[in-house]
């Protein structure tokens, strides 16, 4: 099955983008996260997750969580801003 972020990882031949989190903006309404660590604060207007080294903020309206599988989620919403802090 094709992976985006895995081909990605290949054409790259960095060891370091395998290390931390991916992050794919579709269009402002879906957010896709591979890599989390866990969910700080879960609103629908504020989801803020753990990441290897450091935290993710995403700020809008709507946002609703799906985990699709242990380190992989999904937000859908109006995304007005993703943040690493």
């Amino acid at each position: 099955m094709f992976n985006f972020f895995d081909e990605i990882k290949k054409a790259a031949k960095n060891q370091k983008l395998t290390e931390r989190y991916n992050i794919v903006n579709i269009s402002g309404s879906i957010l896709y996260v591979e890599g989390h660590l866990g969910i700080c604060r879960l609103s629908n207007q504020q989801i803020t997750f753990k990441v290897k080294g450091g935290i993710i903020n995403v700020e809008g309206e709507g946002l609703v969580l799906f985990e699709l599988m242990d380190k992989t989620l999904k937000i859908t919403g109006q995304i007005k801003r993703v943040e690493a802090l």
